[in-house]
């Protein structure tokens, strides 16, 4: 291709890293390349020198405004593309159509910009508007705003109109770590309230201060904003809708689904075609257990998706995945389906145990005679090393064993089959749920056990388990398991984790029971829709996955990170899953990242045993930060939540040797070794198993440190 009678103007700043994408997207077409740097200390100048590109140097004066019409004075050729250096143009034979093609009338060219966000990991969520990036080049076309800065005005009131291209942008601005994108937030927050103070009545600084707002955790602040700019906006401009759509989503995170709902239906009154609405108010319908309503809203979404709208794309779109749309769509089909049949059956119970509430429109399978009484199974792969143990544990008492292996390599199906297993093989697709539910499939028994190749069932439970099972009255759906969990900390160090999971569960049959969740995948919410009560059990099983080499712990964690990313901008409003999230960061010690994920889940809405542990593990951060009065605060709501558990007594009571009172912590400890000796069962998420002799030490430190304090005050 040609090179165009174009200029790219770019301002940049320490972007050696990414610049040299940018300018390979636009070096082939571009007449001459600008690039304006703010101040790097990097090689940003050079790299920009290589391809060729002018480069002019100007101070920074916190306006982005500013800093763009600097770079626009130089250049030379009629039209002008404006890029950053995290920016890739996809498409530039459609600028050189929309170049060939503009009437002398038209001053700016729309572009479709598609913005990725990872919250510092991928896959992207992608964002897509449409904004004014190719221009001509006249001297009365200036940028307006120290930030979120725009060129259309100064076209519209030039006399000019605007025209529509094929024209694409990525833009990987978001794509930041979190510990890198958050500077970024807070600056262009700085930068917002400098702009609020100079227009106090801009509805688009408003929400853009909001979004910045909610992405810091900082919901308050952000609902003010949102309902000053719905005070202000034009109710026949494009901002009004994304106010409502802003709206909804906070008030959605906040648990005001009726807010939530109505801002929603407000923002669809005014665009009746944007998918973001239809998924937000498909969600939480679902959410709701209203279940048409949702696929209702989910469908409406789809239809939008496949007949997108002008006016959408000038407004701008999260754009949601199709796969994921049809994923929930066919979910809520299937359950529909499901409650429809059970409907017709006579057999629904009508007492349960009272751990977790039973819905009654699903009634149990009645058990055959014939039917075998327990399943294991499994997903694996590449798993030689650990099989055979697991399956040793259970051989004995289980009646079939089925294993989905999802590529192994190695001798992990010769093994399963040398202990019987019915093996069938599953392509895998970054979600474990799936590869899960094809186990459930081709499980025959009544009552379904699922591990992993890396766990093994204890002696003891293995010789109480069929016992156990047949005691079970109809009502019962699940049993909860307890996994003992060494995890390797520090350099040489161990401990010890215990959670309480339905390992156990009632084969419902198949697609009525099954896992949700691409990580840490659930069956809870399953049963319960099935009709089945949740007990504690007895049955222990020994879980080795995190008692491994740091560099392979390194690489899960990793791999769980990914895929919980994936999850939460599917599920937005899954808190479980921005529970398990924010553990996958604390484990990467990017305690920032976590505390706002946790906070999160708990806004969403945490079943009381995991609010603790959420809240347990958020005194364990502000503990290691040096916020001990956050510490404490956060491990008396953790004790608030489920009084008789071990591990937020035991981080309040270190709160409280930070905070000098001795005196209150003696007594935490004290109460601490007492439910030691008591042997509690586990009542929150999970628990950390603390170390007797260790806790007598620390107790016999306070009381020396609490008489030493006494004995100074007299």
């Amino acid at each position: 291709m040609e090179r165009l009678p174009l200029t790219v103007c770019i301002i940049a700043r320490d972007e050696q890293e990414r610049l040299g994408r940018c300018l390979d997207s636009v070096a082939p077409i571009a007449a001459q390349i600008v690039l304006v740097d703010t101040g790097s200390t990097d090689e940003t100048a050079t790299v920009a020198s290589r391809y060729g590109a002018e480069v002019h140097h100007f101070h920074w004066c916190d306006d982005f405004a500013a800093a763009r019409n600097e770079s626009l004075r130089y250049a030379r050729q009629p039209w002008i593309l404006v890029l950053d250096a995290d920016e890739v143009l996809l498409t530039p034979e459609a600028v050189a159509s929309a170049i060939a093609t503009a009437a002398p009338s038209i001053g700016g060219i729309l572009t479709t910009v598609h913005s990725l966000s990872t919250a510092g990991g991928a896959p992207p969520t992608r964002y897509a508007t449409q904004v004014v990036r190719l221009f001509r080049n006249d001297e009365r076309l200036r940028y307006e705003g120290i930030v979120h800065e725009q060129i259309l005005p100064s076209i519209l009131r030039a006399g000019f109109r605007i025209a529509p291209s094929n024209i694409a942008i990525e833009h990987h601005g978001y794509t930041l770590d979190p510990a890198l994108l958050r500077p970024k937030q807070e600056r262009n927050l700085r930068l917002l309230d400098h702009a609020l103070e100079r227009e106090p009545q801009s509805a688009f600084y408003r929400l853009h201060r909001a979004k910045t707002l909610m992405a810091l955790g900082q919901f308050d602040r952000a609902r003010g904003d949102l309902e000053s700019a719905r005070s202000t906006a034009q109710t026949n401009g494009t901002l009004l809708p994304q106010i409502l759509l802003q709206q909804s989503v906070l008030a959605a995170i906040e648990g005001r689904d009726s807010d939530a709902i109505a801002a929603a239906q407000e923002s669809l009154r005014l665009v009746p075609n944007h998918p973001m609405p239809w998924f937000l108010l498909g969600d939480i319908y679902e959410r709701q257990g209203n279940l048409r309503a949702a696929l209702e809203a989910f469908e409406h979404a789809r239809q939008a998706i496949e007949h997108p709208s002008p006016q959408v794309a000038i407004i701008g779109t999260v754009e949601i995945p199709r796969d994921v749309l049809h994923s929930r769509i066919q979910r809520l089909r299937s359950m529909l389906d499901s409650r429809a049949t059970a409907t017709q059956r006579k057999s629904a119970p009508t007492t349960a145990p009272p751990v977790l509430p039973i819905h009654q429109e699903n009634p149990m399978k009645e058990p055959s005679s014939q039917q075998p009484l327990v399943t294991l199974a499994m997903i694996v792969r590449d798993e030689e090393d650990v099989l055979p143990d697991c399956l040793r544990s259970v051989r004995d008492c289980v009646d079939q064993i089925v294993i989905v292996d999802t590529g192994s390599n190695d001798r992990t199906i010769a093994i399963a089959e040398e202990f019987g297993a019915e093996v069938y093989r599953f392509p895998w697709c970054d979600d474990f749920a799936a590869a899960r539910n094809e186990s459930l499939r081709h499980a025959r028994g009544e009552w379904i056990l699922y591990l992993d190749a890396d766990e093994q069932l204890d002696a003891e439970s293995a010789r109480q388990l069929r016992a156990l099972l047949q005691q079970q009255p109809p009502q019962v759906g699940g049993l909860l398991c307890t996994i003992v969990s060494p995890h390797r900390v520090g350099i040489g160090g161990r401990e010890t984790h215990r959670g309480a999971y339905p390992r156990l569960f009632r084969n419902y049959g198949y697609p009525r029971i099954a896992f949700r969740g691409r990580v840490h995948e659930q069956i809870t919410p399953a049963i319960i829709e099935c009709g089945g009560a949740i007990v504690h059990s007895p049955i222990v099983i020994h879980h080795r996955g995190y008692d491994i080499p740091p560099e392979q712990l390194e690489a899960k964690v990793r791999r769980n990170y990914r895929l919980l990313i994936q999850h939460v901008q599917e599920e937005p409003l899954n808190a479980y899953a921005w529970f398990q999230l924010a553990q996958t960061l604390a484990r990467m010690q990017l305690f920032a990242e976590a505390e706002r994920a946790f906070g999160f889940a708990l806004q969403i809405g945490l079943s009381a045993p995991l609010a603790a542990s959420a809240a347990s593990a958020l005194a364990y951060i502000c503990g290691v930060q040096g916020r001990y009065q956050d510490a404490l605060r956060w491990a008396e709501e953790s004790l608030q939540k489920v009084p008789d558990q071990t591990l937020a007594l035991n981080y309040k009571a270190h709160a409280l040797i930070a905070l000098a009172r001795y005196h209150e912590a003696a007594r935490a400890f004290e109460e601490l070794l007492a439910r030691l000796d008591r042997c509690l069962p586990l009542s929150v998420g999970f628990e950390i198993e603390l170390d007797r002799q260790q806790i007598e030490h620390q107790l016999q430190q306070v009381l020396k440190r609490s008489s030493g304090a006494i004995l100074n005050a007299g």
